[in-house]
């Protein structure tokens, strides 16, 4: 999320997020309220929450006075392993570290100061900055850890290339797909592959795209054909060599595709694939229930 003008949270904001298109997570934000905080560790309620985690991470400020960190990350650790002990590690991400005020040396000795040799084995420190983008950063490679872990996630991550791999095959181009809510890329035909996360524009119809369909409706009427609603496919791009294209596939993905050669062949070639059976079988996976 964009956080330079992110307003405080007022009561609890709650969110379903699908993470790379293959983790499916529900974020709690309770901004940091004293009342929701006591719930947490309420007898009634602490179990449920601290049941069946699978990944656990715990931020704090470190540019701001907190009389109860101590005994807050206490009985973070407590009922964690309490109501989890398959839960296997903790990553406590110290944000602020930006701000010339910040005191993450001390709030590192204050949290570790009482752990005994084995608590201290199982928790990772780093330091982070929301505003600079660091603790997105870090919170990437903790889900990503996760993936790596779940044997479902990474069969589903497996079928995703194996269908890519099959898109490439007849066209010598290299295929992306990435998840539309985070930007983040989920498989692609180039193996490991970094990029920044991307920043979609959804695709919608616009006053440009509006005029282009009186248009083309009206063309219609004349030629005495069916008018049907226009839609946004496949946006096509190019440089000096490649044709690039990008096109919405379902369930929140991008399709991006970069051809190795710019010919009309070649562009033939990926036209046909993108109306063919093997993205039929790409976007009816990505369409599943239980995906």
């Amino acid at each position: 999320m964009k956080v330079l003008n992110l307003k405080p949270t007022k009561g609890i904001s709650r969110e379903n997020f699908i993470f790379r298109g293959i983790m499916e997570l529900s974020i709690w934000d309770l901004g940091g309220q004293e009342l929701y905080m006591e719930r947490h560790f309420s007898e009634n309620k602490r179990e449920l929450v601290f049941s069946e985690v699978s990944a656990a991470v715990f931020m704090v400020d470190s540019a701001a006075e907190e009389p109860k960190l101590e005994d807050t990350f206490g009985k973070f650790l407590k009922y964690l392993f309490e109501f989890s002990p398959e839960v296997g590690n903790v990553y406590v991400l110290i944000n602020k570290t930006d701000l010339q005020e910040s005191k993450e040396d001390d709030i590192y000795e204050l949290l570790i100061k009482d752990l005994t040799d084995d608590l201290k084995s199982k928790i990772a420190f780093t330091p982070v900055s929301v505003k600079e983008g660091s603790a997105q950063h870090r919170l990437i490679e903790i889900l990503d850890f996760k993936i790596q872990q779940n044997t479902l996630a990474l069969q589903r991550l497996g079928k995703i290339r194996h269908l890519l791999d099959q898109l490439k095959i007849n066209t010598h181009s290299e295929f992306l797909l990435f998840n539309q809510p985070d930007g983040l890329l989920i498989a692609s035909t180039i193996g490991k592959f970094e990029s920044p996360s991307l920043q979609f524009i959804k695709f919608e119809i616009g006053s440009l795209d509006s005029n282009i369909y009186q248009i083309f409706s009206k063309i219609m009427e004349l030629s005495d054909s069916s008018i049907s609603p226009l839609e946004l496919s496949t946006v096509i791009y190019e440089s000096e060599h490649n044709y690039i294209l990008v096109k919405e596939v379902s369930n929140g993905t991008v399709l991006m595709v970069v051809t190795k050669e710019k010919t009309i062949g070649t562009f033939n070639a990926v036209m046909n694939d993108l109306n063919g059976e093997d993205f039929q079988n790409l976007k009816k996976f990505l369409s599943r229930d239980d995906f």
